[in-house]
């Protein structure tokens, strides 16, 4: 995550800050990310070819243009945040077997 995080700080903020306002970055980045959600919800997983044109099509659609940067980190922070909400579940379930483990 830390790493995600750099890598936005680095090359994707830069360059949304040189093209537009602190609003308009909030909007874009929203949007950005709500439409790589919902690709991935409509085309499951793979197809990523198929998602990225939806995100692009979207974006089209909506009169952003956008670097490919932008679409990659959104697709990256959905990916380490769906990893860590696995590990995060198997975590907690492992420590419930233990607790009743413990209890019986």
């Amino acid at each position: 995550m830390a790493l995600l995080a750099s890598w936005i700080t680095l090359r994707v903020i830069p360059w949304l800050k040189a093209r537009t306002n602190r609003q308009q970055q909030e909007y874009l980045l929203s949007t950005i990310r709500i439409l790589v959600y919902a690709a991935e919800q409509i085309y499951g997983a793979g197809r990523g070819s198929n998602k990225y044109q939806y995100v692009e099509n979207e974006l089209d659609k909506r009169g952003l243009n956008v670097d490919a940067a932008a679409i990659e980190a959104a697709v990256r922070e959905m990916n380490l945040l769906k990893s860590w909400e696995t590990s995060l579940t198997t975590d907690l379930n492992d420590h419930r077997e233990d607790h009743d483990a413990e209890t019986e």
